[in-house]
Formats: structure tokens, C-alpha cells, sequence
């Protein structure tokens, strides 16, 4: 767990899921949790704990089992309202779109440390939309952005005009993966490409995989 990172000073926590080390994000105002793409983590639930969270809410930058295998955890814990795009709200269901049909294949390069997925797992979104979606949470402006490429239900979310959680979209030393089932490289030229570049270099960014950096620091291609 990290939170040495603000967002106008509320931290922002980071949770590591092993072995795909893909990101959750956890921040805390107001009695209420705002969580960026739930894994199961014992540390976040402790910290929820001691915080007394009982409501939850759940943005998810895409469908990708290792950014989606939190929510039915966290739904059997607190009352949790998903929000991501209808593309993914789509996907999330079906086994064989989250990926978590094919995770042994994905993941055959990588240590296990004992990982048991879920090779069926499915779970529901709230609440979807199409291009751009903006809402208010505890004095956050929060601003998605439907940003399809790595898959079809890719997003950014953007918080006061000054953080943005990337998801697979934008990561830490990689290009962006478009060779997965559900993603198209001519989609993501056209549209996030395009957004992206669009951005202030100064933007924090918070990417799905590795550590946060102005955008400044991340090579768009």
C-alpha cells in the first residue's frame, strides 16, 4: 500500500494486484470511498474498515478481469454503485470478454505466488455510458471519457480538471496493448490517441500498471 500522493488533499491509496501488477486506487472524503478499479486486497478492506466506509463508489477504466475482479468482493462488503462505460457494462458479464476465461494463457509468463482466478468470473456495472459522462462526488468534478483502443470499453476519468486515472490507455514504459480481444489499434489512432495528446502536460497521471507521473513524462504512440 502507497498514498504519498494527494488529490487536493485527500491521498490517494494504491494497491498492487499481483501477478499481472495491474492498480487499484482507493481515496476517502467525507465518510464515503471512491475506489478506481477494485481488486480483493486485505490491506484496502482493513483501511475501509477503520474508516467506517459503508457507501462505495466504483469506477472502472475497462472490463479486463485484472481490473475488474474486486467488485462482487466489495459489493458482498458495502454498498457499492459501478460506473463505466455501457461498452463495458456489456462485457463485464460474459467471461470470455472480461478475459478471465483466458487468464492461464494471459498470465502464463508471470508468477502465480498461489493466485487461484476465477476462470468464470463475471460481475454487473450500475450504470453506463456512451462518449462522455460527468458527475459530483464529495466536491470532485469527475469527468469519464470513452477511450476505446486496448479494449472496447476503455475510459479515462478525470477528476477537477487536474488528475487523470488511465487505465490501460496510457501506462507506465509501455505502448499501449491493442491485440486483445476487443481492442483495435485503428480506434485507438482515431479517438484516445488524439484525447490524450489533447491533455496538459502537467496532468498527474495515475495509470492502470506502474506509478504516477505528470504526463509529461509518458511517451504517447
Amino acid at each position: 500500500m502507497e498514498s504519498k500522493i494527494e488529490i487536493d488533499g485527500t491521498e490517494v491509496y494504491r494497491y498492487v494486484f499481483h501477478p499481472i501488477d495491474s492498480n487499484m486506487y482507493i481515496m476517502i472524503k467525507n465518510g464515503e470511498a471512491l475506489v478506481v478499479d477494485p481488486h480483493i486486497n486485505a490491506k484496502a478492506d482493513a483501511l475501509l474498515e477503520k474508516c467506517g466506509i459503508h457507501k462505495v463508489c466504483i469506477l472502472l477504466t475497462h472490463e479486463h478481469f485484472d481490473h475488474i475482479s474486486g467488485v462482487n468482493h466489495f459489493r458482498e462488503k458495502w454498498d457499492c454503485t459501478v460506473i463505466c462505460s455501457e461498452a463495458a457494462r456489456e462485457r463485464l458479464p460474459e467471461p470470455d470478454k472480461n478475459l478471465s476465461a483466458y487468464c492461464d494463457v494471459l498470465l502464463m509468463d508471470k508468477t502465480k505466488d498461489g493466485t487461484d482466478f476465477d476462470k468464470a468470473y463475471s460481475c454487473y456495472g450500475d450504470t453506463g455510458f456512451e462518449g462522455e459522462y460527468e458527475m459530483e462526488w464529495n466536491g470532485w468534478h469527475i469527468r469519464m471519457v470513452h477511450t476505446p483502443g486496448h479494449s472496447k470499453g476503455s475510459i479515462c476519468i478525470i477528476i477537477n480538471g487536474s488528475y487523470i486515472f488511465t487505465g490501460d490507455s496510457l501506462v507506465d514504459g509501455n505502448p499501449i496493448i491493442t491485440r486483445l480481444p476487443g481492442g483495435s489499434k485503428e480506434e485507438y489512432l482515431a479517438v484516445t490517441k488524439p484525447f490524450l495528446e489533447g491533455l496538459g502536460k502537467d496532468m498527474l497521471v495515475f495509470p492502470g500498471h506502474g506509478r504516477e507521473h505528470p504526463l509529461s513524462c509518458f511517451e504517447i504512440v
